[in-house]
């Protein structure tokens, strides 16, 4: 299977199963007579219209500080946890001023799928379970994937990541619910899937930008990183390379979360 193959099965998310979700409910505190109750932070369920997508939200310029890259297990776990730790900061700040819920994703790096299966019931290479809440980067497949190219990984990892904000933000949920209601296979269920991934390619994008120059990323790796999204296979559920690599550019170039609206784009950029 050639790079350009098998850079696309990282696209492959537990959407499959999201009906799964687990939405978490933050119960409100009580009333206190005579004082003004702070809205809890919530999710919103939607799509185009979601808070997340409507305020021209930016990522912070942020300084992510990463170990040698090598690629023994512990060495890549080390890698990929100071990655986590990167998105982790640069996103708390937009999910938080939305009054969404940010929640910490856990990384699992063994080959085991979770509550969440790749749309032809096999075993992804990377992905976001929401139902687990948990980002999954199987060693070896994630190696194999990337030809082990660093800023390749990053790009992944920073893919899946996307899914986690869909997830806080409430949009997973809202596609999955869709997409359950059109069918998996149909054509309106595939567009959903497409719309989904190519803005968790646009997310990943808005990272690369983040990073770019700073700490261990520099601007040429960060650049490689998002450019690399173009070698997308283009799969029916995932888009063509050329969307794949156009909505990663959109992300890097612009660094704003209303630019990634897929969900109010034409057919032909989402196909």
């Amino acid at each position: 299977m050639s790079l350009a193959d098998r850079l696309v099965l990282f696209g492959v998310v537990g959407f499959a199963l999201a009906i799964l979700l687990v939405v978490r409910v933050i119960a409100p505190t009580d009333a206190i007579a005579g004082t003004a109750q702070a809205e809890p932070p919530r999710q919103v369920v939607a799509l185009a219209t979601n808070p997340l997508l409507t305020y021209p939200a930016s990522l912070a310029p942020t300084t992510c500080d990463l170990p040698k890259f090598g690629r023994a297990a512990d060495q890549l776990r080390a890698y990929l946890e100071a990655e986590l730790t990167c998105l982790d900061a640069a996103w708390k700040p937009v999910v938080t001023a939305l009054n969404m819920p940010f929640q910490l994703t856990k990384l699992t790096m063994d080959n085991s799928s979770g509550s969440c299966k790749s749309r032809d019931d096999g075993t992804p290479v990377a992905f976001y379970c929401g139902a687990d809440n948990e980002l999954h980067m199987p060693l070896q497949t994630v190696l194999d994937g990337t030809d082990g190219v660093p800023a390749v990984i990053l790009g992944v990892m920073a893919h899946e990541y996307g899914h986690h904000v869909q997830d806080m933000s409430g949009i997973l949920l809202a596609e999955s619910r869709r997409e359950a209601s059109a069918g998996r296979d149909t054509p309106a269920g595939l567009e959903l899937s497409r719309r989904l991934e190519l803005q968790a390619n646009c997310f990943a994008g808005m990272f690369l930008a983040s990073v770019a120059g700073r700490g261990s990323v520099s601007r040429s790796m960060a650049g490689d990183g998002a450019a690399a999204f173009a070698d997308g296979g283009g799969e029916k559920d995932h888009g063509t390379a050329q969307n794949q690599g156009r909505w990663a550019e959109v992300g890097y170039q612009q660094n704003k979360t209303a630019a990634c609206n897929t969900w109010s784009a034409a057919q032909g950029d989402v196909s």
